[in-house]
């Protein structure tokens, strides 16, 4: 479980504020300026995740994460080079980007392929697969959604099940999902759909222990054209602006 990150490793906050209780430790509060502002939203934020963890909600846990990381990351940038707090802050971001990792893709930049993205979620490790997409109905949504079935059927030689939740829109492609199913089962996988009227959250699951969250899904990618780079290699093909969560968990 994450919470590892925070109890085990020492709270960088510790000898700073002594007064008020984080775990057995006591933190007093002092006037602040910008860095102690960031810090204390980062304290803030981190504690949040960890109570989120312990009742086993990630994607909640994982959203305080990244809160928490990025304004430790902002605090580290408005120090001067000479101030001594430099270097354990960053030495506390590196221990936490060990688990996590947010990633942004710039409007109209290349190089994002889906292998680029999940490459490292794929070991022989892996046995299933849960996509959360509402958006998977559209032809070329569902075109990127096979690419990515088959970047995972290639890279975790025992994957046995991919499940698909999406939209209730996605119904309408009934046929395509059977095909696809039929194609998957000569690989010995199993592909399950459901639908869902509510789904809201865009996230990848890998029984493995990763998880990834796409701000816009599978469908990051902007059309390239027909006979141009990209229209096969999705590294090549420009994207849309979005960030990519990737979260570790222990075992």
């Amino acid at each position: 479980m994450l919470t590892m990150l925070v109890t085990q490793q020492g709270f960088f906050l510790s000898k700073k504020y002594p007064n008020h209780s984080v775990g057995n430790l006591r933190i007093e509060p002092q006037p602040m300026g910008n860095e102690e502002k960031l810090i204390e939203t980062a304290r803030k934020s981190l504690l949040k995740a960890v109570d989120y963890d312990t009742k086993q909600k990630p994607n909640d846990a994982l959203r305080c994460y990244m809160e928490g990381i990025d304004a430790l990351d902002k605090a580290v940038k408005t120090m001067s080079l000479e101030d001594s707090r430099r270097a354990p802050l960053y030495k506390q971001i590196a221990q936490y980007v060990g688990f996590l990792e947010q990633r942004k893709i710039e409007a109209n930049s290349v190089g994002h392929g889906y292998d680029k993205i999940f490459g490292r979620c794929l070991d022989d490790q892996l046995t299933a697969v849960k996509v959360q997409d509402a958006y998977v109905s559209a032809h070329h949504q569902i075109l990127n959604f096979v690419r990515f079935c088959e970047l995972v059927v290639s890279n975790a030689p025992n994957l046995r099940c991919i499940n698909l939740l999406t939209g209730m829109e996605a119904r309408n492609n009934q046929a395509a999902f059977d095909e696809l199913s039929r194609s998957l089962e000569k690989v010995n996988v199993v592909l399950k759909v459901e639908f869902s009227p509510s789904i809201h959250d865009r996230e990848i699951r890998f029984n493995n222990g990763w998880i990834v969250k796409v701000g816009r899904g599978l469908d990051y990618f902007k059309n390239p054209g027909k006979y141009v780079l990209g229209a096969s290699d999705l590294n090549f093909r420009p994207c849309h602006e979005t960030t990519v969560d990737i979260m570790r968990q222990k075992k």
